[in-house]
């Protein structure tokens, strides 16, 4: 893994996850962007026409759609917001960025994990959500697992 890894954290959205007690959360880490992105295109579509009971032209139709959707983005929040668009009812994603943006930034995903790995490291209570120095991210990487199956985000 890099010293800088990409992350894409999404949740199956074709049910009431709060029925079973999960979200159904899956978080994938990748090399780059590009991999991530490449992720995306291709994957990604697979396992939401799988979802969805999409036939194999539909699916080249939605592989199609995300290509586009990812080669006119310009930020990635908006690209995010353009795939939960064309996803919706099948999977959201929740988060899609660097380590360091999630040991750092203040976004509602990001700030519960920060939140959830001081509580596990005895943090400082007046800012639970405090950035995360660049020696603890390993660490950070390695709880995020139990982060999604335990925490609140």
């Amino acid at each position: 893994m890099t010293d800088d890894p990409w992350a894409l954290c999404h949740l199956d959205d074709s049910f009431d996850a709060s029925v079973l007690g999960t979200k159904g959360a899956q978080l994938q880490w990748f090399e780059d962007r590009d991999d991530l992105l490449e992720f995306l295109r291709e994957d990604f579509v697979d396992l939401l026409a799988d979802t969805g009971e999409l036939d194999e032209e539909q699916t080249e139709a939605a592989k199609a759609r995300f290509a586009l959707l990812i080669e006119q983005s310009f930020d990635d929040r908006g690209l995010v917001d353009a795939l939960n668009d064309l996803a919706s009812g099948l999977r959201r994603i929740i988060w899609m960025g660097p380590l360091s943006e999630l040991a750092e930034v203040h976004e509602e995903f990001a700030s519960a994990l920060r939140r959830y790995f001081w509580e596990q490291f005895e943090g400082d209570e007046d800012d639970p959500d405090a950035w995360i120095p660049e020696e603890l991210w390993p660490q950070l990487a390695e709880i995020v697992d139990e982060f999604l199956a335990e925490g609140e985000y």
